[in-house]
């Protein structure tokens, strides 16, 4: 098959997931795959160049042009994917669409889909107007998202509950059109290893250090900042504590200056963001893995894709209590532990009764390796979404 795979965020500079792992997959099986995103951090011009982030497979990374200025190239990108895309409709061999976003290129994908008869797959990650901060963006997006979710062919989200929030947006009966998948882990490249000696070494910690690690985006909603404000206490309880912060983000800066300013830099360390073939290394230093997110609109209805990839490691996981989490990864089968709620010192006080415990540390661990082999194969989820896409190509030759 012939697959367009949309995003508006860039394909590179983004932290793998399944954005590009599921691509990538379905590329390794034959399938030919362009992604097209929009880096809106500098200006793109046309061309495609063949790219792969995970190892799995190659596919052809087309950037939507445009020019980099301010609100103008979010304008600018969406005429110039409009055109993109009806060149690649126009020649006839495109199988189906999946698309990720809303403004630039996933209302266009549908519109445009239905147009030419090639079916649309829309994959819901996140309740996608409330991640802006302007009523303006989030009044533009609501009504994007509704559009698209009334017109797509079929609606992927992660669990029932983003599947309610769907059905609430779109105010219509979504039964017949939208299916669960969940994310996937590749159980074999994040399988537990011993503690990488080389990158213990470059970060300067010893086996007398017990690493709490966070992995992922620095979002505003990340509880880092909280996290790494109150350290001085948490290490006061746990003298051998070191915070690895892995990643990037929105709060870069300014975890940067709070580590500077309480002189914590020999015990918080920020990494910034690796490879993800380097991710498994980062993980094996671990002895705890943190979610600290805060309970919002945004994180209620969500399952981070770190915390199956936490699990697959064998590292026991502390999370705060998002609702969908609790409810498919419950607290004592999991390998997850929660905090009785998203208050920064609640979590710390459960943090420190975990790190207090390295044996039963370790026992949480294993019960979170084998809950993940067992339910959440990466494998398994791209065969079902494979099969979503092959079924909708039969059915528009019908």
């Amino acid at each position: 098959m012939k697959i367009l795979w949309c995003h508006e965020v860039s394909y590179l500079g983004k932290p793998v997931y399944e954005y590009q792992d599921f691509a990538e997959r379905l590329a390794e099986r034959g399938h030919e795959v362009e992604v097209i995103d929009f880096d809106e951090s500098m200006k793109a011009r046309p061309g495609s160049v063949r790219v792969s982030r995970t190892g799995q497979g190659t596919v052809l990374l087309t950037s939507i042009p445009h020019g980099n200025r301010r609100a103008l190239k979010y304008f600018e990108a969406r005429r110039n994917f409009r055109r993109m895309i009806i060149e690649r409709l126009r020649r006839g061999d495109v199988d189906a669409i999946f698309v990720y976003s809303i403004f630039i290129n996933g209302t266009q994908a549908v519109r445009l889909g239905r147009k030419f008869g090639v079916p649309v797959v829309y994959r819901v990650l996140d309740a996608y107007h409330r991640l802006r901060p302007s009523f303006v963006e989030r009044t533009i997006l609501l009504f994007g998202e509704r559009f698209i979710y009334r017109r797509a062919d079929l609606v992927l989200v992660t669990n029932e509950q983003m599947g309610e929030y769907v059905t609430q947006i779109a105010e219509i009966d979504m039964a017949a059109r939208m299916i669960v998948i969940d994310h996937g882990v590749d159980t074999v490249h994040f399988a537990p290893r011993v503690a990488d000696v080389e990158l213990m070494a470059r970060y300067g910690l010893s086996d007398r250090d017990t690493v709490a690690l966070f992995l992922g985006t620095t979002y505003s909603f990340s509880g880092l900042v909280n996290l790494v404000r109150r350290a001085p206490q948490l290490i006061n309880r746990v003298p051998s504590l070191k915070l690895m912060i892995i990643g990037g983000g929105g709060q870069d800066a300014e975890l940067a200056a709070l580590v500077t300013e309480l002189g914590l830099s020999s015990r918080v360390i920020l990494t910034g963001m690796v490879a993800y073939t380097e991710v498994p290394r980062y993980l094996s230093l671990a002895k705890l893995a943190l979610n600290p997110f805060e309970l919002n609109d945004i994180t209620r209805d969500i399952i981070p894709i770190k915390i199956l990839q936490y699990q697959a490691a064998g590292l026991p996981v502390l999370s705060t209590p998002l609702p969908d989490l609790v409810r498919k990864h419950p607290a004592g089968t999991s390998g997850i532990e929660y905090s009785v709620s998203d208050e920064t010192n609640v979590f710390l006080r459960r943090m420190v009764e975990l790190l207090e415990a390295p044996e039963r540390l370790r026992a949480i661990g294993q019960r979170g390796r084998a809950f993940v082999n067992e339910r959440f194969s990466v494998d398994s989820t791209v065969n079902k979404v494979e099969g979503i896409l092959v079924q909708l190509k039969r059915n528009m030759g019908q």
